[in-house]
């Protein structure tokens, strides 16, 4: 037990992703569904920052979690921007060729604001609480924003594989959404205070329009939404980084390294 506890102090976020990927994947493949897929990065979180800081590590995943004091105007972006990718996505694959959705289709517009809270617990709070809430924080300060994010990306797409391969035609769009995300969705995280919290609000948001809008489709036309929802996220990435750099942020490269290893409660 010891030398098993001395491992994880030595190498934690090598024993958080193996962690994680053994949690979600063990039971995707042993429940033949991912019943309990999203869970495997919050747990992962938990035990190792229990046994690498115990109650104070414990603080410190749900402070970043919390950090709710970041300013309006994040708030907006990360209830919007994913908001206009997703109108932008659906509209692009009906001007592509897709017919017009109606309302019998989709359901009233209000319904939104019903699947929202149903998103939140469907997977953002259990990913991005270990994602963002422990892993990117622990990312050497060394490396920019931008090569952790990228970082981040491919390890979320790797993850993310058994998921994506239930479906082989639309595995390749799903997993390149995945990395641009990343990059977009950190943008927010990192001009918020590193709050975990925007990064699962932006989440929940995209998962909210994809779970309205995606069972519309079918066929060529639903293969067709993932190509675009994978091409408007690495237009939205592109935007981001010929803006703020590889910083992610507009300001200084030594106060974006006080933003990644910020231990501050909110």
């Amino acid at each position: 037990m010891n030398s098993m506890t001395s491992v994880i102090k030595r190498y934690p976020l090598v024993v958080f992703f193996a962690l994680a990927f053994a949690i979600s994947w063990g039971s995707y493949y042993i429940l033949s569904g991912p019943f309990l897929f999203p869970f495997g990065s919050i747990l992962a979180a938990l035990i190792v920052a229990s046994v690498t800081a115990g109650r104070n590590g414990l603080k410190d995943l749900a402070s970043r979690c919390l950090r709710w004091n970041v300013g309006l105007k994040w708030y907006a972006a990360a209830l919007f921007v994913p908001v206009v990718i997703g109108l932008a996505t659906v509209s692009l694959n009906v001007l592509f060729g897709a017919p017009m959705l109606t309302a019998n289709q989709l359901g009233p517009w209000y319904s939104l604001f019903l699947i929202f809270p149903v998103a939140i617990f469907d997977a953002p709070l259990w990913e991005d609480t270990g994602w963002r809430g422990y892993a990117l924080p622990r990312f050497s300060a060394d490396r920019s924003p931008l090569a952790n994010t990228l970082i981040l990306g491919v390890l979320l797409a790797a993850w993310h594989l058994p998921i994506a391969l239930s479906d082989g035609a639309l595995a390749i769009p799903y997993l390149v959404a995945t990395i641009a995300s990343a990059v977009v969705t950190n943008w927010v995280y990192y001009n918020a205070r590193a709050s975990a919290l925007l990064a699962i609000l932006f989440h929940s948001v995209g998962n909210t329009l994809g779970i309205y809008f995606s069972p519309a489709f079918s066929g060529p036309d639903l293969a067709r939404y993932f190509w675009l929802l994978a091409t408007v996220n690495i237009v939205a990435a592109a935007l981001v980084v010929l803006w703020t750099g590889t910083t992610l942020q507009r300001r200084p490269m030594m106060q974006t390294r006080i933003a990644q290893v910020d231990n501050t409660p909110s």
